[in-house]
């Protein structure tokens, strides 16, 4: 976590710092990652986070504002992955009487907070922008996860589904740096595309289905 606290990678590339506000330090991760079974994953964190002073931007203060995130607030972002998990099988069989982030892990891609212009972040950036900030970044969510050793990763956004192989990107330039992953350790991965509103009824049965079919099997290895 220091050393994602620490990293300078993409803005001490010309071409690539005046994507990343000076002011909002990376985040290593939304509540405290330790013990968790099932991991979400997204593409970058938001810059509202900052802005509405949930997530700290003094950087001796910012780690413990990432791990106690869920204790103090969950953004209308996470309100909306939470409809994946909401299923009496689903709660009973991760035991989330404490609430979904007591069990379930959330870790970003990419780091740090990207402004691209015109209030637009990650969706505004192009492609070659893109798969430099990965290719600088994505060695840490690789050690991560070979720390913590989820059960399942839900990956939420298209990047985030072609970075781990389980989906397809129209951009060649792209999918060269996006791969299968490797990472030591057995886990399932189920693509969840991200909305700009609320999923469909049937998109949000079709996720609770999956999740709980591949925790199922896990249960049953």
């Amino acid at each position: 976590m220091k050393e994602i606290l620490t990293c300078r990678k993409c803005r001490s590339q010309p071409s690539l710092e005046r994507f990343f506000p000076a002011d909002c330090p990376p985040v290593c991760c939304f509540g405290d990652p330790l013990n968790k079974e099932v991991f979400v994953v997204g593409i970058n964190p938001s810059k509202a986070e900052y802005d509405s002073k949930f997530l700290e931007k003094d950087r001796e203060r910012a780690l413990e504002s990432q791990l106690t995130y869920f204790d103090r607030r969950s953004y209308l972002f996470f309100k909306e992955i939470e409809r994946f998990f909401d299923d009496q099988e689903t709660e009973a069989g991760l035991g989330l009487e404490g609430g979904l982030w007591s069990r379930v892990g959330y870790l970003d891609l990419v780091k740090c907070v990207t402004e691209s212009g015109k209030g637009k972040q990650w969706n505004g950036l192009n492609v070659s922008a893109k798969r430099k900030i990965i290719e600088n970044c994505q060695v840490f969510l690789e050690q991560q996860l070979r720390v913590y050793k989820p059960k399942l990763i839900i990956a939420y956004g298209k990047d985030v589904g072609v970075w781990f192989g389980v989906e397809d990107s129209e951009e060649e330039e792209f999918n060269l740096v996006m791969r299968p992953r490797n990472l030591g350790f057995d886990y399932r991965v189920i693509y969840v595309p991200q909305r700009q509103g609320k999923h469909s009824r049937p998109e949000i049965n079709e996720t609770k289905t999956r999740i709980r079919e591949a925790l199922s099997m896990d249960a049953h290895r």
